[in-house]
C-alpha cells in the first residue's frame, strides 16, 4: 500500500485576463489580513508590462477561493499582490508603458492605456493573461483552521524574500498581541465581516503622527510592540527583536483571528494612556503636517527614552498645560545637547549614546540619565511639579462619612434642581467622587469628596464641578 497523506486542499489551474483584475476589482482581495501593503515603483511596474507584452515567463499567481455565503465567492491573492495592482494601475492610466517596448512598436512606448490604438487595447484586453493556481476547500473566512492554512501557504511562498521580523509577526493573525499592535499602529486595517481590506485605519493612534519615522517596513508596529513589553514588564524590559517575536508567538490562540480583546488588559490600557499623554505634549508643534513628523523624534532609542520619561511623569505627577510645555521644551533642549555634545566634555551624553541598544540594562541606563537631567532642568527653571496623591480610592469609613454628609442625595442632582425624591441614591448605587478629579491633582480626602449618583459620576469624567 503506497504512502499518500490526504491533502488539506485542492489546487486547480486557471488563466485570468489581466483586464479582469481592473474590470472586476471587487472579485479580488488583493491584500489579505496577513499581508503587508507594498507598492512597486514605476520602474518595476513598467518592467512587468514589458514582460507581459513579450510573453516572457511570469510566475503564477496563487489565489485562494473564499466563500462569503452560499452564492458568493471572492478570490484572495495569497501571492501576486504587486502583479495585480500593477495592471490595475496601468488600466487606470497611472503610468505609461516603458520606452523599452519601442522595438516591438512605436505605438507602444511611452503611452498611457487610454492613448493606445484600438487594436492594441484589444490585444491587451483579450490576449494578455496571468496563470494562477487556485486553492480550494479552505474557503471559510471565519474558519480558524482555514485561515491558518492560508497564512502558512503565504509564509512558505515568502521564504526567499527579505521580510523583517515585524513583517513576519504581522502575519500571525491568531496572536492577540499582534491584533492589538496592528489595530493601534498600522496604517491599514481589514474588515473581517465583509472580508475586504481597508486602506485606512481610524484606530491608528495620533501619537504616530509625531514621529519622523516611516512605517514602510512596519516601524510603527515595532514601536508599539516595545511599548507593550515595557508596560507588561512594569518598566525596564528586554526590547530586542527576538523578545518581540517571542511575545507575538506566545499570545497566539486557536480562535484569535479578529479578536481584539487584548486591549482590555491593564498594561495595554496603560500604553494607550501614555501615548495619548505623549501626543498631547507635542501635538501643537508647528513642524507637524500631513507629510512631516517632528525632526527631533527620528531615532528609535531616543523616542523610547522620551516615552519612559513621560510614562514616569504621568504615574507620579500632574501633566497640566504648564508641565506639558516644560516637558516639551526639555526634550528639545536635551535633543540639542545630545546632537552637539563633545565626547570629552559630556559623559552623560556619551553614555546615553553608547546605550542605544534595546536590552533591558540599556533602557534603564538611558532612562536614568534622561530623568536625572530632566529634574535638574526643573530645578534650574524654578518649576514646581505637582505630585499626584498616590491614594486614589476612599476607604470604607470615608465612604460611609461621605454618604452621611450628603444625607443620601446626589449633590449634582440637587444642583440641577431635582427634588430630593429623585436625587436620593441608595448605598449600593452611590459613588464617592473627587470634587477636584484625582487626575487633575485632587486629593483623596473628605474635604475633596461628595456623594454622586452613578450617572453623574460617569458623565463628569475629569471635569471640575465648580
Amino acid at each position: 500500500m503506497a504512502f499518500n497523506p490526504k491533502s488539506e486542499y485542492i489546487i486547480t489551474s486557471k488563466e485570468i485576463s489581466i483586464k479582469d483584475f481592473f474590470d472586476y476589482k471587487e472579485d479580488f482581495v488583493t491584500r489579505p489580513p496577513y499581508q503587508r501593503k507594498v507598492v512597486w515603483n514605476r520602474k518595476k511596474k513598467q518592467a512587468l508590462m514589458d514582460s507581459l507584452f513579450r510573453r516572457y515567463y511570469i510566475p503564477k499567481l496563487v489565489i485562494r477561493e473564499v466563500r462569503l455565503d452560499e452564492s458568493t465567492t471572492v478570490f484572495e491573492i495569497v501571492d501576486g499582490q504587486q502583479r495585480i495592482t500593477t495592471v490595475q494601475d496601468f488600466f487606470d492610466n497611472n503610468y505609461k508603458l516603458p520606452r523599452s517596448l519601442e522595438d516591438l512598436s512605436d505605438s507602444l512606448a511611452g503611452k498611457y492605456y487610454k492613448d493606445l490604438d484600438t487594436d492594441v487595447r484589444k490585444f491587451i484586453d483579450k490576449s494578455l493573461k496571468y496563470e494562477a493556481d487556485v486553492i480550494k476547500n479552505i474557503d471559510e473566512p471565519q474558519n480558524v483552521e482555514h485561515q491558518i492554512i492560508a497564512t502558512e501557504i503565504f509564509w512558505r511562498l515568502q521564504q526567499g524574500e527579505t521580510l523583517n521580523y515585524m513583517e513576519v509577526a504581522h502575519a500571525q493573525l491568531s496572536s492577540l498581541s499582534r491584533n492589538f499592535i496592528v489595530k493601534y499602529a498600522d496604517d491599514l486595517t481589514f474588515d473581517y465581516e465583509n472580508y475586504e481590506p481597508i486602506d485606512a485605519n481610524p484606530d491608528k493612534m495620533d501619537f504616530f503622527r509625531l514621529l519622523n519615522v516611516d512605517n514602510g517596513r512596519m516601524k510603527h508596529l515595532q514601536f508599539m510592540a516595545r511599548f507593550i513589553l515595557i508596560e507588561k514588564n512594569g518598566g525596564y524590559a528586554d526590547l530586542s527583536d527576538k523578545k518581540i517575536t517571542e511575545f507575538i508567538e506566545e499570545e497566539k490562540v486557536s480562535n484569535g483571528i479578529g479578536d481584539y480583546s487584548y486591549e482590555d488588559k491593564s498594561f495595554a490600557k496603560e500604553v494607550i494612556k501614555n501615548l495619548k499623554a505623549f501626543y498631547n505634549i507635542f501635538k501643537y508643534d508647528s513642524m507637524l503636517d500631513d507629510q512631516n513628523g517632528i525632526r527631533e523624534l527620528s531615532v528609535e532609542y531616543f523616542i523610547i527614552s522620551v516615552y519612559m520619561l513621560i510614562r514616569h511623569l504621568r504615574m507620579y505627577y500632574i501633566l497640566n498645560e504648564e508641565t506639558q510645555t516644560l516637558v516639551k521644551d526639555f526634550i528639545y533642549d536635551f535633543h540639542m545637547r545630545w546632537k552637539t555634545y563633545e565626547d570629552s566634555e559630556d559623559n552623560d551624553m556619551l553614555t546615553f549614546s553608547n546605550r542605544r541598544q534595546q536590552g533591558e540594562h540599556d533602557l534603564e541606563v538611558r532612562d536614568r540619565i534622561m530623568r536625572q537631567i530632566f529634574f535638574e532642568y526643573v530645578k534650574e527653571n524654578d518649576f514646581k511639579l505637582l505630585e499626584k496623591d498616590n491614594k486614589r480610592a476612599f476607604s470604607e469609613l470615608e465612604r460611609i462619612l461621605i454618604y452621611r454628609k450628603g444625607k443620601g442625595f446626589c449633590q449634582q442632582c440637587l444642583r440641577d434642581g431635582k427634588p430630593e425624591k429623585e436625587a436620593r441614591v441608595s448605598w449600593s448605587q452611590y459613588q464617592a467622587d473627587h470634587v477636584i478629579p484625582h487626575a487633575k491633582g485632587g486629593k483623596t480626602t473628605l474635604d475633596n469628596a461628595e456623594l454622586l449618583c452613578s450617572y453623574h459620576n460617569q458623565s463628569k469624567g475629569a471635569k471640575v464641578t465648580l
